[in-house]
């Protein structure tokens, strides 16, 4: 019998990253700390035809023409992504899109380093919406309730 420990700390947390309603990329604490992410760090972003709304990326600490800088403020990390998440359809700017890091080794050849998939999580509501400011997706989702019932 071959056992293996899977160990706490190897699922103590997920890689997570930000999209801020200002468009930066943000890395929360932990993430940047197991990614290295420091000032001399840089991204590539890759697009997934099968899935545009769900690009790849991969770090490292070389800068070329087609890499964005990680940028330091305050103990966060973040690049400057606004221009690349709006033209890719992201739909920042009403509030933060909170996405998984998500490991995509088979890509990790054809990026050059350790590719990561940005996995969108479901958006949490901050407050209840009243009947002037209900988006169209909310207002879709009353009239499924009242079809159901």
């Amino acid at each position: 019998m071959a056992l293996t420990l899977l160990s706490a700390k190897d699922f103590a947390f997920t890689l997570k990253v930000t999209i801020q309603r200002t468009g930066k990329l943000g890395f929360s604490a932990p993430t940047a700390e197991v990614l290295g992410i420091d000032g001399n760090t840089y991204a590539k972003f890759y697009m997934d035809d099968e899935n545009k709304l769900s690009p790849v990326v991969v770090f490292s600490k070389n800068k070329d023409e087609d890499s964005f800088k990680a940028n330091k403020s305050g103990d966060y990390y973040s690049l400057s992504t606004s221009i690349l998440f709006e033209s890719l359809g992201f739909d920042f700017k009403k509030q933060n899109i909170i996405c998984d890091l998500k490991r995509e080794e088979e890509a990790d050849e054809f990026v050059g380093g350790e590719a990561y998939r940005l996995v969108s999580r479901a958006p949490k509501s901050r407050r209840k919406t009243t009947a002037s400011t209900t988006t169209a997706q909310e207002q879709q989702k009353e009239v499924d309730k009242e079809e159901q019932l």
